[in-house]
């Protein structure tokens, strides 16, 4: 559940900057970065997901404490977020954007090393991912264009009911 909510907040980040075609000024970039805080702050009400709500916002800490919003570290963050950030760093980097086109599973991989030999991302859960990279990268491409799909047909349908 914490892996479909943790990008939640972006419903409050303006979608020119979601899908600016050309790199981010700095500040476009701090706005983005709010999106975690509410993620958080979506969650917050609702005690029955208090664990998730943690899982889905804290999906940019770093176990070196660099990452943001609440400045985690490696005892202080759980196995679900290590691993919602694992997948959420795989997945940007192998997927389309509208500035760049998507690398590898393999190239991807590579940028996970080096995020896990900066102290950033959790070894196992990366040696996991490599392990099963083949399986996991199909599953998210037809994930992806499975999605694809169903935003095409829904914004049709509200072509054709406008008209």
């Amino acid at each position: 559940m914490a892996g479909y909510l943790h990008d939640i907040g972006k419903l409050i980040v303006p979608s020119e900057i979601l899908e600016k075609p050309s790199k981010l000024t700095p500040q476009e970039f701090n706005i983005i970065r709010t999106h975690t805080y509410f993620t958080y702050e979506f969650l917050n009400g609702m005690s029955i997901f208090r664990d998730i709500r943690d899982w889905a916002s804290q999906h940019h800490e770093r176990l070196n404490g660099r990452g943001y919003p609440f400045h985690e570290n490696e005892k202080t963050l759980p196995f679900e977020s290590r691993a919602i950030a694992v997948a959420d760093v795989f997945t940007a980097l192998t997927e389309d954007r509208p500035y760049r086109k998507g690398v590898s599973g393999k190239e991807a991989m590579l940028v996970l090393d080096v995020d896990v030999q900066k102290g950033e991302l959790d070894g196992v859960l990366v040696k996991l991912l490599g392990d099963h990279l083949e399986e996991i990268n199909h599953a998210r491409m037809a994930a992806q264009e499975a999605s694809k799909k169903e935003y095409e047909a829904f914004v049709m349908e509200l072509i054709k009911e406008e008209f």
